[in-house]
C-alpha cells in the first residue's frame, strides 16, 4: 500500500482511538516529521518536543474535530512546522558563556557588574577573601563537603554518595561548619 495512504487510513483509525493505528503512524512518519522540525530549528531535542507535542495533539484534542478535513501527510508536516515556528518565536536569543574562535583557542563572557560602584566591589571581594580563610580552617573531608554543597549544588544523599560516607556524618560535617563559618566571618568583621 502506498505510504501517503496508509498515513490517511491510520489517522482515519486513530480519530476511533486506535492505539494500534497511533503506534503505527508514529513509526512510519516520525523521522519525516523529526526531519521538518530539525530543518526549521536547527536543534534536534527541540525538534524532538515539536514532534512530541503534533502526537500529543493528534491522540488527544484536534482529530476528532478535523475529520472532516483532508489528514493527510502533508497535514501532518505542515502542523509540525507550524509547531516548530511557534516554538522557535517563544525561543529566547542565547548568547554562549564559552566559545571557541578561528584559530581554536576558548574564549568566555566576563560581565562587569555596572550597578556595584567601586566600595561595594572592595567590600565583595573582602567578603570573598575573608570565607576562603575561613574555609581553609576547616578540615579536608568537612571542608569537601561544603564545597560540594554550595559549590556543585549536591544535596546530602549525594555528598554522602560521593564521599563513602555516611549521611549522618556529611550533615553534621555541614552543619558543624557553617557554625564554624558563621563564627569566623563574625570575628573577622
Amino acid at each position: 500500500m502506498d505510504e501517503r495512504l496508509e498515513i490517511e487510513r491510520l489517522l482515519s483509525r486513530i480519530s476511533l482511538r486506535d492505539a494500534v493505528a497511533f503506534k503505527s503512524l508514529y513509526a512510519i512518519s516520525a523521522k519525516r516529521l523529526l526531519a521538518v522540525a530539525w530543518r526549521v530549528l536547527q536543534d534536534r531535542a527541540a525538534a524532538e518536543d515539536v514532534v512530541q507535542e503534533v502526537f500529543i495533539k493528534i491522540w488527544s484534542e484536534s482529530l476528532p474535530r478535523l475529520m472532516g478535513q483532508n489528514l493527510s501527510l502533508a497535514w501532518l508536516c505542515v502542523v509540525t512546522r507550524n509547531r516548530a515556528i511557534d516554538a522557535l518565536r517563544k525561543k529566547k536569543p542565547e548568547t554562549p558563556l564559552l566559545w571557541m574562535d578561528d584559530e581554536g583557542t576558548e574564549h568566555s563572557h566576563d560581565a562587569v557588574d555596572e550597578s556595584a560602584s567601586l566600595l561595594p566591589q572592595l567590600i565583595a571581594n573582602q567578603e570573598g577573601a575573608r570565607l576562603g580563610e575561613c574555609m581553609s580552617q576547616l578540615e579536608g573531608e568537612p571542608r569537601q563537603a561544603m564545597l560540594l554543597a554550595f559549590y556543585d549544588g549536591l544535596t546530602h544523599i549525594q555528598i554522602a554518595k560521593q564521599m563513602h560516607r555516611p549521611l549522618g556524618t556529611v550533615k553534621a560535617w555541614t552543619r558543624r561548619s557553617l557554625v564554624r563559618l558563621k563564627g569566623c566571618m563574625e570575628n573577622n568583621i
